[in-house]
């Protein structure tokens, strides 16, 4: 797996550079205008989604944040798209602070619009987005692709955390469009006896061409709640499955959505 993780690699500092060293060659030559087309071509593929991604959020200068960028085949044609994954920890204390909401946003698992996703197919210049995933400031996104609603498209999930739970939404793309198909708790009730858990499992069906997502009754490999620090921050070991089918869901393509079988068309 390929990741370029850039935590502020500062494109403020090399476009001055660039300017700078423009400048003193417009001096030389009698020039005084800066050709922004040269600074964009000598800026990388991942340094313009990055200049892209700040605009859009409009993020200064000075903000500290994590920006994941992972290139991958995702929709049908031949060129390589990129997925980015957003984290604003730093704004989102900011925020909280200058608000007066920080006893609510550490009662709540500092939970907050502040994890983003972002979609950029190859050969597209516009960024795709989604709605902010409401989650735990403190936790990056984290993602994984599979080949689920066709084989033609490569889909992806991304797991998030909710005060003592742990989430995974699952998306789709098509026709240059970001789709929320299915979204489903991994496990719930972190410093409980017995929490809630589920083993996942996407299922190859006979007579559709998606495959069927199935939530079994799991169990967390070696829970024991007197060792939890931090019911906010707990990370299973494992997940087993601990029991009969819970429920399942099958892709209704009309809707771009994972339906129980009752609710398809």
């Amino acid at each position: 797996m390929f990741w370029t993780e850039f935590k502020r690699i500062n494109l403020f500092l090399l476009v001055s550079i660039f300017i700078i060293s423009t400048s003193c060659s417009s001096e030389e030559t009698g020039e005084n205008e800066i050709n922004n087309d040269e600074i964009e071509e000598s800026l990388t593929e991942e340094e313009k989604i990055i200049r892209q991604v700040e605009s859009v959020l409009g993020i200064s200068a000075t903000e500290n944040y994590d920006i994941q960028i992972q290139f991958k085949h995702i929709d049908q044609d031949t060129l390589k798209d990129a997925l980015i994954l957003v984290n604003r920890k730093e704004y989102g204390y900011h925020k909280v602070k200058e608000g007066n909401t920080e006893r609510f946003f550490e009662s709540n698992g500092y939970t907050g619009l502040y994890n983003f996703v972002f979609l950029k197919l190859g050969g597209n210049d516009k960024l795709i987005s989604t709605t902010p995933v409401g989650s735990n400031v403190n936790f990056p996104l984290t993602v994984e692709f599979l080949e689920l609603t066709s084989k033609a498209h490569k889909d992806f999930f991304v797991e998030y955390r909710i005060r003592n739970s742990l989430h995974r939404n699952y998306y789709t793309v098509r026709n240059d469009k970001m789709f929320l198909t299915f979204s489903c708790p991994v496990f719930d009730s972190i410093g409980e006896p017995k929490p809630r858990v589920y083993d996942i499992e996407h299922t190859t069906s006979e007579v559709r061409i998606a495959k069927d997502i199935a939530l079994y009754e799991g169990r967390i490999v070696d829970y024991n709640v007197d060792e939890i620090e931090d019911i906010n921050a707990y990370t299973p070991k494992d997940i087993v499955r601990d029991g009969e089918l819970y429920v399942f869901f099958i892709f209704d393509d009309k809707k771009m959505k994972y339906v129980t079988p009752m609710g398809a068309n």
